[in-house]
């Protein structure tokens, strides 16, 4: 377990559009990623197994038709695609295609050969306050890409460092993790703060994706609802928070029928992931891809390409996205939702 506090001065810049019932940097963004969660596993358990995620439903926007990256559906290089909103390979590619604990001297940048901005970094640099709570040691990546050595120097307005997340902090046991993002959000709430719930994922590696009632893989995805549920309790009686915060949700990779893995990226099971948005603004019972019809295409059972004329919804949308409902900028060299145009908000001022 690692703990790493900062506190940095909070300057707010509004850049971009926001939901009209907010102005720019009145938001609360936590975007939260569900380690190896298939989107059938909510429907599976039904609204009596799983009454958060039925609420996101009910009160957000959200699809069970979400992909992963293209090549890849394992964990780290899908992570990420999330933060980086950029594809894992090629000339634009973010590049990071390993999935254990970073070695001594490795980082996201000295991979690349190139700096890697991040939705960390954009954040902060515009005077947010940002943290990462994490369920498994390997997210150190992202702690060392963007501590006070690696990351890059802060030329946006007043210089806030180069340590791009003010609060790192790694716990295996998900439910001691969300009670202690509990009392530092409520304490002093992040502007933007990613969790990372490794249930699904370690439950599906040990005992398979299996959907069937009272399985282990659909037990670790009802204690995943839990979670969910401690949150949305977090906000709805915090006044600092209630009315203010946004949910971002995803997967980094689903999990293949029947077996303990996901690796292969031409299957669907694997690729195919949830993404839920909740809060201020955004319309209740409302299908992602039916906000999102200029400019996304629900892509069936299909994953295509990046060059695609039409592109599905994807994890990397996300870094991007969140940044949106800040009224931040894209995240520089991003290729993935760089002009903001995944929307889940349909006010706007």
């Amino acid at each position: 377990m690692k703990f790493r506090f900062f506190s940095k001065l909070v300057v707010y810049a509004a850049v971009g559009l926001l939901p009209s019932t907010l102005r720019a940097g009145e938001g609360v963004v936590i975007f939260i990623s569900c380690d190896g969660m298939r989107p059938d596993a909510v429907t599976a358990l039904g609204e009596e197994g799983a009454p958060h995620f039925h609420r996101l439903r009910k009160e957000g926007a959200f699809t069970d038709n979400a992909r992963t990256d293209k090549t890849y559906t394992v964990t780290l290089p899908n992570h990420t695609s999330m933060v980086t909103s950029r594809g894992v390979v090629g000339k634009e590619g973010h590049e990071w295609i390993i999935n254990t604990d970073p070695k001594l001297g490795q980082n996201l940048h000295r991979n690349h050969k190139a700096y890697l901005s991040s939705v960390f970094a954009v954040a902060h640099d515009n005077g947010r306050r940002t943290g990462l709570y994490a369920s498994k040691t390997k997210f150190s990546l992202y702690d060392i890409s963007y501590d006070e050595r690696t990351g890059e120097p802060d030329t946006t307005g007043p210089d806030n460092g180069r340590d791009k997340i003010d609060v790192y902090h790694e716990n295996d046991d998900t439910e001691a993790l969300i009670g202690e993002f509990i009392a530092a959000e409520t304490e002093k709430p992040f502007d933007f703060a990613m969790l990372h719930l490794r249930d699904c994922d370690s439950a599906g590696h040990k005992d398979s994706w299996d959907l069937t009632p009272g399985s282990p893989y659909l037990e670790a995805a009802k204690k995943v609802d839990g979670l969910i549920g401690r949150l949305l309790e977090m906000i709805d009686t915090t006044p600092a928070l209630n009315g203010r915060t946004w949910l971002v949700i995803t997967a980094d990779h689903g999990g293949w029928t029947g077996t303990k893995g996901h690796g292969e990226n031409d299957q669907p099971d694997n690729f195919t992931i949830p993404f839920y948005a909740w809060g201020p603004g955004i319309p209740g019972g409302k299908d992602l891809y039916e906000l999102n019809s200029a400019t996304r295409r629900d892509p069936g059972k299909e994953n295509p390409d990046y060059n695609a004329d039409a592109q599905p919804i994807r994890n990397g949308d996300a870094g991007n996205f969140c940044l949106s409902l800040l009224g931040l900028p894209a995240i520089p060299g991003s290729t993935i939702n760089a002009a903001q145009d995944f929307k889940a908000c349909v006010a706007t001022p």
